[in-house]
């Protein structure tokens, strides 16, 4: 396995594109709660693995329309989840990973002869670790009108079902269904998940959704519908 670099990343929070502005991913992962059952007849600490966590902190540079616009809505931190993903490359089929969560600190500094500094921490809610996949997208792209993205190997099918990802940076018109489809062979494939229809006026937005059962090899995306100019980015990970 290739050893990866940092160049190439990208961070994308419910429908907006913060890489502009974000300069480091200080951390994304989990963490798994350990529960003390020690008994009198142990001569050692005794564990076992309870709760586990997700959760992304990201630093960055102070810019009101871009970055501050998403982490602030209303001039306070948003109380839905977002949907957050992280790519870990520019290629089609680049590891990426996601979370549902709640966004938990946004955090403005200025220190002496520094530009001003941005911290924002995410916390998983969707009682879901950070889930790790590839994109289905070479960074972000655009959909012009209905069509198909490249095909992602994934060098075997598997049996335990899918978790999708899409972040909807903006739509010039129109409405767009869009789909993750699957296929043993690259040339046939069946829709696998379908998301929420997108309208112009609800971009930017993003969707986690799911699928089980059986994913075959082959993952592209799909878009239909009567729309111009989708601009996303989508990753998905088998479970």
């Amino acid at each position: 396995m290739a050893k990866e670099n940092g160049l190439g990343v990208r961070l994308y929070s419910h429908g907006y594109e913060l890489s502009a502005d974000v300069n480091v991913v200080d951390s994304i992962g989990y963490t798994q709660a350990l529960l003390d059952v020690t008994t009198l007849d142990n001569a050692a600490t005794a564990r076992i693995t309870g709760l586990s966590d997700g959760s992304l902190t990201v630093n960055g540079w102070f810019e009101q329309t871009g970055q501050h616009a998403a982490y602030l809505d209303s001039f306070q931190m948003p109380t839905t989840d977002q949907i957050v993903l992280v790519q870990m490359g520019t290629a089609l089929g680049a590891p990426c990973s996601g979370m549902t969560a709640k966004e938990a600190t946004y955090n403005v500094n200025r220190a002496s002869g520094s530009a001003i500094a941005t911290t924002a921490t995410f916390s998983s809610t969707a009682g879901e670790e950070v889930e790790w996949g590839v994109m289905l997208t070479a960074s972000k792209v655009t959909s012009a009108s209905a069509g198909n993205g490249s095909t992602v190997d994934n060098a075997a099918s598997s049996s335990a079902g899918l978790v999708a990802y899409l972040e909807a940076v903006s739509l010039a018109s129109g409405t767009v269904v869009f789909k993750v489809q699957h296929s043993a062979d690259a040339s046939t494939w069946v829709d696998l998940i379908t998301f929420t229809s997108i309208a112009a006026a609800a971009a930017p937005t993003a969707e986690r959704a799911t699928a089980t059962g059986s994913i075959n090899r082959y993952l592209r995306w799909n878009t239909s519908g009567t729309f111009s100019n989708l601009v996303f980015a989508a990753g998905a990970a088998r479970l």
